[in-house]
């Protein structure tokens, strides 16, 4: 191989990279927004690639995505710098909006409209969780008689890793047929700072209120 072959090789790697990197980006990010993480995938490459492709192809067709809304002179910004930018703005942008598309409401409501009987959901916090709201849990536990109540916070429920969720301005009480006893352990009623977290393993059933 001639020092110009090699040259022409390293010349290329930019390009290549740029078919590579937005996608493998958005799918990072889109799994970020949804709890969950990369794993060792052989398919991610081909999908990072796909997407990336995508991008590139629609390029004529987002010429004023970094000027508008914004009305910033870009007139001086070397094209290379350009073209990077707008790969890693729609990148995040996609990621972001597939992310809360999934999640609205309105397509759980065209999906049992159209009476395909499955949805998007990860999980069964996707199912409880109004992503504007949020939501309030009623959390029992398995070897107590401990119940915990609270608005769901964080969570982590990947396979793989120990899960958990995390319930803030909570209230920590016995329950005794089927009531809670007063006064309550613990009430944070008043406190939405506050926050426990319970582990998935010790957690028995657990209902939205």
């Amino acid at each position: 191989m001639t020092a110009a072959e090699i040259k022409d090789i390293i010349q290329m790697i930019p390009e290549c990279i740029t078919y590579i990197y937005p996608g493998y980006l958005t799918i990072f990010l889109f799994l970020f927004f949804r709890g969950r993480s990369i794993k060792e995938d052989n398919y991610v490459w081909l999908k990072a690639i796909a997407i990336s492709y995508i991008y590139i192809s629609f390029k004529p067709f987002f010429k004023k995505l970094l000027s508008w809304p914004f009305e910033l002179d870009i007139s001086k910004i070397p094209q290379s710098v350009k073209y990077n930018l707008y790969l890693l703005v729609l990148s995040i942008i996609v990621a972001y909006f597939a992310d809360r598309i999934i999640v609205a409401d309105k397509t759980q409501k065209i999906l049992k409209f159209l009476h395909i009987n499955t949805t998007f959901y990860d999980n069964e916090f996707e199912m409880l969780v109004d992503f504007d709201k949020g939501a309030w849990l009623c959390v029992y536990l398995k070897d107590e008689d401990i119940v915990y109540e609270g608005s769901l916070g964080y969570k982590e429920i990947e396979d793989g890793k120990r899960k958990y969720i995390s319930l803030r301005g909570f209230r920590k009480y016995i329950i005794k047929d089927g009531k809670p006893l007063e006064p309550y352990i613990v009430d944070n009623s008043n406190e939405p700072q506050n926050e426990v977290v319970i582990f998935y393993d010790d957690i028995k059933r657990i209902e939205k209120m």
